[in-house]
């Protein structure tokens, strides 16, 4: 009895991870292949008032969409990606000559968690939440400067 209980958490707790290291390879998949496209948005523009309105009406629902322009981090639309069969809302910074990809996952009466690092492949990947969505910043950029986008869009986003 105690085997199949301790092999039933841990097949959980492997599927849980699998799933999430899944998610994070798609966002990254997301990512290069709109850097590869004629381009890397569906919707152009740099107000928020237009970006979250076209998402809402592709997908019925889209994250905030701060104004980052004074800090360096200039809104410039917004695409859907298709993760794991399912539409999710994706944001596009422009930091200099660098491309920062926000994708946002709804949760449902979802947990807090603080930013993680899954960067791999040349790419930097953030990872966190915030209860309503699950959150997937990455660029090519370098570590430190995807931190400052990440830290000026939590508090942004309050």
């Amino acid at each position: 009895m105690i085997s199949a209980v301790l092999a039933s958490g841990a097949t959980q707790w492997l599927m849980f991870n699998g799933a999430s290291d899944s998610f994070a390879a798609a966002v990254a998949s997301g990512h290069r292949r709109s850097l590869l496209a004629a381009s890397p948005i569906d919707i152009v523009s740099s107000d928020r008032h237009t970006v979250k309105p076209w998402l809402d009406a592709r997908i019925g629902v889209s994250p905030p969409a701060p104004d980052l322009a004074q800090d360096g981090y200039a809104l410039i639309g917004g695409r859907v990606e298709v993760i794991a069969d399912r539409p999710v809302p994706a944001l596009v910074y422009r930091h200099r000559e660098h491309l920062i990809t926000l994708v946002a996952e709804p949760q449902q009466g979802g947990s807090v968690s603080q930013p993680e690092d899954l960067s791999s492949g040349g790419f930097s990947l953030v990872h966190w939440s915030d209860g309503a969505f699950s959150y997937w910043a990455i660029s090519d950029m370098e570590r430190p400067e995807l931190d400052d986008f990440v830290a000026r869009f939590r508090k942004a986003a309050v």
